[in-house]
């Protein structure tokens, strides 16, 4: 989509605010934690907040839940403005505080470093809802989080492609291609995709720096995964009842069809339906193969 227009270029307002920060920044040259941030608010603006909340059709980039109706609740730096965890000397990318490539919609819980609860794949739903009624002791959450693999960028003048973020971002990689769900267990869990070497490093540090098996999340998926296998539920039985009948065939059309409305864009969890449905699908086309039948378009 396009770039807002209280971002958007030539734009004196961003240019003035970008100016103040190389100056302040230039002054404080060796970083040092004992600094505290350039304060940046163009990019708070409110067509920004419109225009990320359009672009996740009202979904947090990184664990695709509600984030409500008044907009993004937070504006994500995916390269985090004011310092990077773990490096002392590091002042932020602070130059792209106003990119709107660098900007994503996101929930509270993704963005800010929170006490949370974490849910393992051994753990049934009962276990989870005890947890949840303890306080939490440690904290999850992306907050200034960015490991990379390969030259740091700390300047305008470095060049970003020199990093390879270990974060995925869903703007520019799919997440499909890193991130798995186990669709057997109790609890829908994501993981890290395996690759030839092992699980993916990148599906696994998203997982953990945004929290993405975090209690309460993982609950809320429970209902999107209920009403999709319901629908398979329905499928089988009338797969079971086949003898020919194609009215029977034309039912089951329209309910594939339907699936479709559980990865429409404004909808939650669509990594997780997608990846159901997918494999839904696949036993569909088996049974009509089995069947000598076509597939369904």
């Amino acid at each position: 989509m396009s770039v807002p227009a209280s971002l958007a270029g030539p734009n004196l307002a961003v240019r003035n605010e970008r100016d103040e920060a190389s100056t302040y920044y230039a002054a404080r040259e060796p970083w040092s934690e004992a600094h505290t941030s350039f304060t940046f608010s163009i990019y708070r603006s409110r067509d920004v907040k419109l225009g990320l909340r359009q672009l996740a059709g009202g979904n947090c980039a990184y664990c695709e839940s509600r984030i409500g109706g008044s907009g993004a609740r937070e504006v994500e730096h995916y390269r985090p403005k004011g310092r990077v965890e773990g490096i002392a000397d590091h002042p932020g990318y602070w130059w792209l505080a106003s990119e709107w490539d660098n900007l994503l919609p996101t929930c509270r819980d993704c963005n800010k470093s929170l006490r949370q609860h974490i849910v393992t794949a051994d753990m049934t739903r009962e276990e989870v809802e005890e947890l949840l009624a303890q306080y939490p002791k440690q904290s999850f959450g992306k907050a200034s989080q960015f490991d990379i693999v390969g030259a740091r960028a700390l300047t305008p003048a470095c060049n970003l492609e020199d990093e390879d973020p270990l974060l995925i971002n869903p703007c520019e990689t799919d997440p499909a291609l890193e991130l798995c769900w186990d669709l057997s267990a109790e609890l829908p869990i994501v993981l890290p995709r395996l690759k030839e070497n092992g699980p993916s490093a990148y599906g696994a540090y998203t997982i953990q720096t945004c929290a993405l098996n975090r209690a309460e999340l993982v609950l809320d998926r429970i209902s999107v995964r209920r009403q999709l296998r319901a629908i398979r539920t329905r499928v089988l039985e009338m797969l079971e009842s086949w003898e020919g009948d194609e009215s029977i065939l034309e039912t089951l059309t329209r309910e594939i069809q339907g699936l479709q409305s559980f990865v429409h864009p404004d909808q939650p969890y669509i990594g997780m339906a997608t990846a159901f449905i997918e494999a839904f699908q696949a036993e569909i086309e088996q049974w009509l193969a089995q069947e000598g039948l076509e597939p369904i378009a």
